[in-house]
């Protein structure tokens, strides 16, 4: 079974548990904040994916770094996790949680990319656009990407919509090359 697969099913095992003692949201808080950790962290990193470092001993760092600072499902969570061998795939654990969670709420994270700084009027039209589209609540990412010099690109999930001005002329390029 692929790592993704094993991912998936430890997610979603940790997500019905949380539904039967409550705590959905809060271990979505915890595991964003676990992912956070270990993507800001080289030495938490390199811990995490170690096949070297017994599992014993990265159980008791996760104990010492997340311990107090975590419900105490996620806690025991982590703790499982280390004891069958497979801490390598907390970071991923992490993700496909998040991802649950939000289609459970019907939450759609967009990445959007513009040239220049989009005002509050235009960011809420583009935001309003797109939750009508999708009939989800939509959880923007504005990014400012000044190598696109004009346009729109809209990123969900893994549709791409193309609306920059590169990607324009290249159309056009191609429309009038093969006239």
């Amino acid at each position: 079974m692929t790592e993704q697969k094993v991912s998936y099913r430890y997610a979603l095992a940790l997500l019905e548990t949380a539904k039967l003692e409550g705590v959905v949201e809060n271990i979505y808080n915890d595991l964003k904040f676990i992912r956070h950790t270990i993507e800001q962290s080289k030495d938490l990193k390199n811990l995490t994916f170690s096949p070297v470092i017994p599992f014993w001993r990265k159980k008791k760092i996760y104990e010492e770094i997340f311990s107090g600072k975590l419900n105490s499902l996620t806690m025991k969570f982590i703790t499982l996790l280390s004891n069958k061998r497979r801490e390598r795939l907390l970071p991923d654990i992490c993700y496909q949680y998040e991802a649950q969670f939000d289609e459970l709420n019907n939450i759609l994270p967009v990445e959007i990319e513009t040239a220049v700084d989009l005002s509050d009027v235009i960011k809420l039209k583009i935001v309003q656009k797109i939750e009508k589209q999708t009939n989800k609540k939509v959880i923007p990412d504005f990014k400012i990407n000044i190598s696109m010099k004009g346009g729109l690109l809209v990123k969900i999930q893994d549709w791409v919509f193309d609306a920059s001005l590169k990607n324009q002329l290249e159309i056009l390029f191609k429309k009038l090359s093969t006239d």
